[in-house]
């Protein structure tokens, strides 16, 4: 293109460079020399006979030929539609699924020869394929009928919406998820159930109901008698009402149901002692002493019960068992000398106050009451 704009300068300089004013001075034009022919116009020529080659080659090229798939399926649709095949035997319907026929293609030419009714015949064909294949299924039915396995149709396979409205989105979930298995999740042990009582009287007391407190409380023992919290509290609030007796009873039926509760072993021990039932509750701490062995107030106490019933060797044997759980507590310390005293084993004894002094623990009387028996027992 460039030659071409390098031609086309040299023309209008050449056109500009032409004398005369009048109307012929225009048209005038100078003729160069046949034997001297300017390169570029050879160039020109070459470019645009170039150019019309192209735009002939695109104009007059023939069609790509159709996709073998096209070219096979075609020939086969006009035959088809010009001989007027009839659909084949329906007892060979069955193996036609399986390996489908190799359609045989038709010569070019007797596409080529009727280039206008092509557009009829393809409608023709579309036309008499309908039947074909409406036969061809209707003839499969009584094979599908013998078959061993029939396949099912799509109405089969598919239910209607309208088959499918009746029936309810619950029942499904019903069917697998039993109502019993709802009512075991959501039923509670009797322990549950207890110390949901008991909470909830704990609750009431905080807002200073005791009435109710203490149904609460009543409530969760009948549930679970060996709720060992909501006895004890119950027990609590019948000591504040002055009802000794009923607690006394809460008590006992506590350590009727489980003995293990030493808790409550104490509190009948300290009631019965304070009624002045002292060998009742020497008993009460005995019955329940296998499951407190490991409790040094529950062994000290029973040893100073039964100092105080003048059984010695045994409160001896109950406060070493004590000190050797718990060595600093000078009252012990002041028991087991006491009991030592009885027993005629001084020496063991002014040990045993000794140490009871020196535990730095001691009231001022009970500090009295220890430095007269270390004067008294003095070698």
């Amino acid at each position: 293109m460039s030659l071409i704009n390098q031609m086309l300068k040299d023309l209008d300089a050449r056109r500009s460079d032409v004398s005369g004013g009048g109307s012929f001075g225009q048209q005038i034009r100078a003729v160069p020399e046949r034997s001297r022919i300017h390169p570029a116009w050879w160039v020109a020529l070459a470019l645009g006979g170039m150019l019309i080659g192209v735009v002939g080659y695109v104009l007059l090229r023939p069609e790509p030929p159709a996709p073998v798939g096209t070219s096979a399926r075609l020939p086969l649709k006009l035959d088809v539609g010009l001989t007027g095949a009839q659909p084949p035997n329906p007892i060979a319907a069955p193996a036609a699924p399986a390996t489908p026929p190799v359609p045989v293609p038709v010569p070019q030419p007797v596409v080529e020869a009727s280039p206008k009714p092509a557009a009829p015949l393809r409608e023709q064909v579309q036309l008499e394929r309908k039947p074909v294949q409406t036969k061809l299924q209707v003839a499969a039915q009584p094979v599908k009928e013998r078959a061993p396995a029939p396949v099912p149709t799509a109405a089969e396979v598919v239910p209607p919406v309208k088959a499918m409205a009746p029936v309810p989105a619950s029942k499904p979930s019903e069917a697998i998820i039993p109502p019993t298995l709802n009512k075991q999740v959501k039923e509670l042990t009797p322990a549950q159930r207890a110390e949901n009582d008991y909470r909830k009287a704990i609750l009431a007391l905080q807002q200073g109901k005791r009435a109710e407190a203490i149904s609460g409380l009543e409530q969760a023992l009948q549930v679970e008698s060996k709720h060992a919290g909501a006895r004890q509290a119950l027990i609590g609030l019948l000591l504040d009402a002055k009802q000794q007796d009923d607690a006394m009873q809460r008590a006992r039926e506590g350590l009727n149901a489980d003995p293990a509760q030493t808790g409550l072993a104490m509190i009948l021990a300290r009631l019965q002692l304070e009624k002045g039932e002292l060998r009742p509750a020497i008993e009460t701490l005995e019955r329940s002493l296998p499951h407190a062995m490991e409790k040094a107030d529950y062994v000290a106490f029973l040893a100073a019960l039964l100092q105080r019933d003048g059984r010695h060797k045994q409160a001896v044997e109950y406060y070493l068992l004590a000190l050797q759980k718990s060595p600093q507590n000078g009252v012990w310390w002041m028991g087991l000398g006491i009991s030592l005293q009885a027993e005629q084993r001084n020496p063991e004894a002014y040990e045993s106050f000794r140490r009871a002094k020196a535990s730095n623990s001691l009231s001022s009387e009970l500090l009295a009451f220890v430095e007269g028996r270390i004067s008294q027992l003095q070698p």
